[in-house]
């Protein structure tokens, strides 16, 4: 069985809205680079990398459960009430659902809860019986590399496909201890403070030391930064729970949702968004 490709939808999204190098219009006004963009992905990767699955996941929802554990989770994300619509990736949403609707793909929306959980429960759930590659910029989401499970970085000719020993060259320890390296040196983009004087490289050789003794004591550090670790422990339990990323079995799925129509997935980008009006 080929690949199933879960591509978190938001995140993909908000990279065609800003990283593609001028905005296109339709000829009603309304901006749909970030439409094209996403399309021409799916259509792409879908053939490149064989996938006979595709579940897309958007946010519809935030985790009252991680704001519960820290109010100020995610607080320095922007505000859209204040930005124009031109300004705000969402407003292509509508036109890239119509066409994922069109390639027979059905999408998949966070109720309750972030699209990180809806993809883990997707990741776990499914590896079992095949590959999995989760398409996203999210660090998060590196918790989940294992055997069947890889985290594709889209960037064109330089994107990358993180796998189990791609990871453990770049960071020097297993996929299984990213959730609690991120625990201890925090993650800013997320709005999640980390063990002060703690940063990224110390953080890696914390985890090897974790790795080979079962405990997160810091004889690798200096003594004063093991005092940091030491009085900061409740941080880093408190940070685990924001971070870690499990099934959450309330999430259900049929298989069917996750099929799509291998005839018009040979259409070319134009004729897709032609035949759902995106240029109009």
């Amino acid at each position: 069985m080929g690949p199933l490709l879960v591509i978190d939808g938001n995140n993909l999204l908000f990279q065609m809205f800003y990283g593609l190098p001028a905005p296109v219009y339709s000829k009603s006004g309304k901006s749909i680079h970030a439409t094209i963009g996403f399309v021409s992905f799916v259509l792409k990767q879908v053939r490149l990398l064989g996938a006979e699955g595709v579940c897309v996941v958007f946010d519809s929802d935030t985790s009252a459960e991680r704001h519960e554990i820290l109010p100020e989770y995610k607080a320095n994300r922007p505000d859209w009430n204040e930005k124009e619509e031109s300004e705000i990736p969402f407003s292509e949403e509508e036109n890239i659902v119509k066409c994922l609707r069109y390639l027979g793909i059905e999408p998949v929306y966070s109720v309750g809860m972030e699209a990180d959980d809806v993809i883990a429960t997707v990741a776990k759930r499914y590896s079992s019986e095949r590959d999995v590659i989760i398409s996203s910029f999210d660090s998060d989401f590196f918790q989940l590399i294992d055997d069947h499970v890889s985290v594709l970085r889209y960037r064109g000719k330089a994107s990358v496909l993180w796998d189990k020993a791609y990871f453990r060259e770049k960071y020097g320890f297993s996929p299984e201890h990213y959730a609690l390296w991120k625990s201890v040196v925090g993650d800013k983009s997320d709005n999640i403070p980390g063990v002060p004087g703690i940063g990224e490289k110390r953080g890696s050789v914390l985890m090897r030391e974790y790795a080979g003794t079962g405990a997160l004591k810091g004889e690798c550090l200096t003594e004063r930064l093991r005092k940091s670790l030491s009085d900061n422990m409740e941080t880093v339990e408190r940070n685990l729970k924001l971070i870690r990323l499990s099934e959450r079995r309330e999430v259900t799925f049929s298989d069917p949702e996750f099929a799509f129509d291998h005839e018009k997935m040979a259409l070319t980008n134009s004729q897709v968004l032609s035949a759902c009006s995106v240029f109009d």
